[in-house]
């Protein structure tokens, strides 16, 4: 059974628990799309999601995300890819963690129908204050993907799809977040991750810049980055991604949704 509906099931209850517990210190949460569409001399359509919040009960945290990317030219789909994540960390001091998580990443244009990871390790806070927040985490474990081979039209649409082998692996699961607020109204987002092992290593880095309108409401200007060092043929090692989303959040200071 593949990882999807899991997630799916953890982000179903964390956004019902997220959006009932706003006024609850135990929750934070934050939500963006982003939608565009031109016409014309050129037809494409571009949209992108986000939804990730983290809830703790005692000295246990509960990181849920889900992120989903979709885009069009003339008609024809070029872009598609889901990214679901669940994790718990325990505290072992104030700052100090460990932690165990799934992800679950399926990019239609990538080279790879999906790539499914369990993992487990340890984190540390390495900064914590109201205004920035840095944490980073390092650990191990089991990745299962399935490579296929993509053949394309001349606007990037898929005309073929031939799905090799799935294989497992170990790899080395690592990442950084960093946050910090330049005032009440602006603030700097920024993250890295890496999942090493034999039979690829994926990437993905990000940074954006979000300024709020109201109190929930915010405009965000971000950059990602996605790389897999030995995607099958067909498929690039590298993918870009720059958005413009209108983002939803309700915040505890001291719980960085990561």
């Amino acid at each position: 059974m593949r990882l999807s509906a899991l997630l799916l099931g953890g982000l179903l209850a964390a956004g019902g628990a997220a959006a009932s517990g706003a006024a609850d210190d135990s929750w934070a949460a934050r939500a963006q799309a982003g939608f565009a569409k031109t016409t014309g001399n050129t037809d494409t359509t571009t949209a992108n999601l986000l939804f990730h919040a983290a809830h703790v009960v005692g000295q246990w945290k509960y990181l849920v995300g889900l992120e989903g990317l979709y885009g069009a030219t003339k008609g024809e789909t070029t872009a598609q890819a889901w990214s679901a994540h669940l994790q718990a960390n325990y505290n072992l001091t104030e700052r100090l963690y460990t932690y165990g998580g799934l992800r679950d990443d399926d990019d239609r244009f990538s080279g790879f129908a999906y790539q499914q990871t369990l993992s487990a390790g340890a984190g540390y806070q390495l900064v914590k204050s109201d205004a920035t927040k840095l944490t980073g985490q390092v650990g191990a474990g089991v990745r299962r993907l399935r490579p296929e081979i993509l053949l394309k039209d001349q606007i990037g649409g898929v005309t073929s799809r031939t799905e090799l082998a799935a294989t497992t692996d170990a790899v080395l699961d690592a990442a950084v977040n960093y946050e910090h607020a330049f005032n009440d109204a602006t603030k700097v987002l920024a993250a890295a991750s890496v999942e090493s092992g034999r039979a690829n290593t994926l990437t993905k880095a990000s940074a954006g810049l979000q300024v709020k309108m109201t109190s929930v409401l915010a405009l965000a200007a971000a950059v990602q980055l996605v790389r897999n060092s030995n995607p099958p043929l067909g498929a690039k090692n590298t993918d870009t991604l720059s958005t413009l989303s209108l983002v939803y959040e309700f915040k505890n200071p001291q719980l960085a949704p990561e």
